[in-house]
C-alpha cells in the first residue's frame, strides 16, 4: 500500500515513472495539439548567400485513447506536418579562412503524415506466481514526399515485491525508404534513391520505490543502424553504412508537500556510438500542482544541458577526398541549452496546456573543452505548443 500511495502522490504533479506499476487505465480521451517549430536566422556574416532563413515546421497532432475489452488499453496519435525554409548543404572555409555556410537557393516546402498505434494489456496479479505488469506493442507509420517509414516495437513491465520493483524493456525495428526530391540535381541525391536504412533498439531497466516520496530508474540501451546514413541533401556528405550507439540513463521523481504536490524530475542520459561521438544530457525540471477552486494548475519549468564531442569523421571543411566526410552540424562538437515551461489547466474532463521552449547552441557551451574545428551551422530555435483534451471514464 505504500508503495501505490507514493506513485499516486508522485503522478499527481507529473508522471512519476514511465511504466512503474501502471494500473490499468479505465478513461476515454480525445486530444488535439499544434505545435510551431522555429529556427533562427543563419547570421549574414556566416553564409555568402541571400538566404537566411531557416526552417519553420507546423505540427498538427491528434490522439485517442480508450479502454478495450480484456484488460487491453489503445492509444493511437496521427500526425500532420508542414515544412518550409531552408538549411545548410554545407560548410566550409572561404579564401580568408573563414568557415561560412552554404545554404539550399530555394524554400523548401514538404509535409508529412504518421500514424502511431500501442495497444497494451495489464496484468494485476492476485495470486501465488501470477503475473503482474504490462505487455504492449507499437506500430508507426511515416510518409513524406521524399521518406517512408514503418516500425515495430514490443515492451513489456513487470512488477515485483509488492510493486516496489519494476523491471521494464522494449525492443523496436524500423525500415525506411529514401527517394528524396529533385533528385536529378546532384550525385548524393542519385545515389540516395531507392537506399534504404534500418533500425534495432533495445532498452532494459529497472524502477525502485526508495521510499514514501522517492523513485529512481536506471536503463541500458543499444541502437544498431545500418544501410544509408548519409544526408542526401548535404554536399561532400559521406558516412560509414552503419552506426552503433550504447545509452545509459537515470530518472530521479521525489515529491514535496508544497502546495497542491510537486515534484522535483531529475534525468540523466550518455550515449556513445561508433562514429565516435559522446554525448551527455540533463534535464531538470519542477512540476508543481495548485488549485483555484474546481480548476487544478499544473505548471512545470524545465532547463536542459546537452554536450557532445564530433564524430571521428566531420570537418568544417568536408570537401577533401576522405572516404568518410560530414560537415553536417549535428556531428561536430557543441553544447546546448534549453529552458521551457509548460501550464497545464484541469477542469473537469477537460485540460488545456500550453508549453514553449527556447534551445540556444554553441561550440563555446560545451564545457570542460572547447572545440578547434567551429560548426556555423548551429542551430537555435523555439517551440510554442497549445493542446486541449477532453476525457471521461
Amino acid at each position: 500500500m505504500k508503495a501505490k500511495n507514493s506513485l499516486a502522490a508522485l503522478a499527481a504533479v507529473a508522471a512519476a515513472m514511465p511504466g512503474h506499476a501502471d494500473p490499468v487505465p479505465t478513461e476515454k480521451a480525445i486530444s488535439y495539439r499544434f505545435s510551431e517549430y522555429q529556427e533562427g536566422e543563419i547570421p549574414e556574416n556566416r553564409t555568402f548567400s541571400s538566404v537566411i532563413e531557416r526552417y519553420n515546421i507546423e505540427v498538427h497532432q491528434l490522439g485517442y485513447r480508450r479502454p478495450l475489452s480484456g484488460n487491453w488499453y489503445l492509444r493511437s496519435e496521427m500526425q500532420y506536418e508542414t515544412m518550409s525554409g531552408a538549411s545548410p548543404m554545407q560548410t566550409y572555409q572561404n579564401a580568408d579562412g573563414q568557415s561560412v555556410v552554404l545554404m539550399s537557393g530555394a524554400s523548401i516546402e514538404e509535409s508529412r503524415f504518421d500514424l502511431k498505434l500501442s495497444p497494451t494489456r495489464y496484468f494485476d496479479g492476485t495470486g501465488k506466481g501470477a503475473i503482474d505488469g504490462t505487455l504492449g506493442g507499437t506500430l508507426a507509420l511515416s510518409t513524406e514526399n521524399d521518406y517512408n517509414s514503418v516500425s515495430l516495437g514490443v515492451d513489456a513491465t513487470l512488477n515485483l515485491f509488492d510493486k516496489h520493483t519494476t523491471l521494464l524493456g522494449s525492443i523496436s525495428t524500423s525500415y525506411d525508404m529514401l527517394a528524396p526530391t529533385d533528385a536529378m540535381l546532384s550525385e548524393s541525391r542519385q545515389a540516395a534513391d531507392g537506399q534504404v536504412k534500418r533500425s534495432i533498439s533495445i532498452y532494459e531497466g529497472v524502477s525502485q520505490v526508495i521510499n514514501k516520496s522517492t523513485v529512481l530508474q536506471i536503463g541500458g540501451g543499444f541502437t544498431r543502424l545500418t544501410g544509408y546514413l548519409s544526408d542526401p541533401y548535404k554536399l561532400e556528405d559521406r558516412r560509414p553504412d552503419d552506426r552503433t550507439q550504447f545509452l545509459l540513463d537515470s530518472r530521479l521523481r521525489r515529491y514535496y508537500k508544497v502546495l497542491s504536490g510537486a515534484a522535483i524530475h531529475l534525468d540523466y542520459r550518455y550515449i556513445s556510438d561508433s562514429w565516435g561521438i559522446h554525448s551527455n544530457t540533463v534535464d531538470l525540471a519542477w512540476a508543481q500542482k495548485m488549485s483555484a477552486g474546481r480548476m487544478d494548475i499544473f505548471l512545470t519549468p524545465s532547463v536542459r544541458y546537452y554536450r557532445q564531442t564530433q564524430a571521428s569523421f566531420y570537418s568544417v571543411d568536408a570537401s577533401g577526398d576522405e572516404m568518410f566526410t560530414s560537415s553536417d552540424y549535428r556531428l561536430s562538437s557543441y553544447g546546448a541549452v534549453s529552458a521551457g515551461v509548460e501550464a497545464r489547466f484541469v477542469f473537469g474532463g477537460f485540460q488545456l496546456s500550453v508549453d514553449w521552449q527556447q534551445y540556444v547552441s554553441d561550440e563555446e557551451m560545451m564545457l570542460l573543452q572547447i572545440p578547434d574545428e567551429e560548426a556555423p551551422a548551429l542551430v537555435n530555435y523555439s517551440i510554442l505548443s497549445i493542446g486541449v483534451e477532453y476525457r471521461r471514464e
